[in-house]
């Protein structure tokens, strides 16, 4: 496996977003908890934040890889959760 020199903490960050969409699906399926589980998905945008900035700061450009695949995931889930729950503040799962 080729080393990008990226360093790990920083793809921790950029993968930081699967494991706030894993604690959403369970705080709306297994908990019913509808706020905790926006609240989650907004919390994944923290991770690509922090990892934009940090590459700002060392003026660098992320790979496209890094950006694109985390940031798609939580437009694709935000999209299928709103779909089976509802937006947040629209009522409860459209009823």
């Amino acid at each position: 496996m080729a080393d990008t020199g990226t360093p790990q903490a920083l793809r921790h960050l950029w993968a930081s977003p699967a494991l706030f969409v894993l604690g959403a699906f369970v705080a709306f399926n297994v908990v019913g908890s509808r706020e905790a589980g926006w609240a989650l998905m907004a919390g994944g945008l923290s991770g690509p934040v922090v990892a934009l900035g940090w590459q700002a700061v060392r003026r660098e450009r992320p790979e496209t890889a890094f950006a694109v695949v985390p940031l798609a995931l939580l437009a694709l889930m935000t999209v299928l959760f709103a779909i089976d729950e509802g937006l947040p503040g629209a009522g409860a799962g459209g009823s």
